[in-house]
């Protein structure tokens, strides 16, 4: 992942538990966010989230990831944008996040 920061709305009773159950478009509605896809189809990368200076979140996916690749990581995006525990997700998700001037403030 390679941009991830700031605020969501309505986010303050989510659990990791209800980011990974709910319907996408309900996640999506409470987290103030949509979907697109990257051109970036590199190894290891599964997309990043931008965030708007309202706070509205795009979450990126790369067009070459599967379904269920694609979901897994929404979910794993949006559960770190929200600063929630990732421990429903496998290890192999990782993510880092920078500021918006590029600084790595947290890997």
């Amino acid at each position: 992942m390679r941009n991830l920061a700031s605020t969501a709305t309505d986010t303050s009773t989510l659990t990791s538990a209800q980011v990974c159950d709910l319907p996408m478009g309900e996640l999506l509605a409470r987290v103030n966010g949509s979907l697109a896809t990257t051109e970036i189809n590199e190894p290891k990368f599964f997309g990043y989230v931008t965030v708007t200076a309202s706070g509205r979140i795009t979450i990126y996916t790369p067009t070459g990831a599967n379904d269920v690749t694609r979901d897994a990581a929404i979910r794993f995006l949006i559960t770190t944008h929200l600063g929630l525990s990732t421990h429903l997700f496998p290890d192999v998700f990782e993510a880092t996040v920078f500021d918006l001037d590029g600084k790595e403030v947290q890997a």
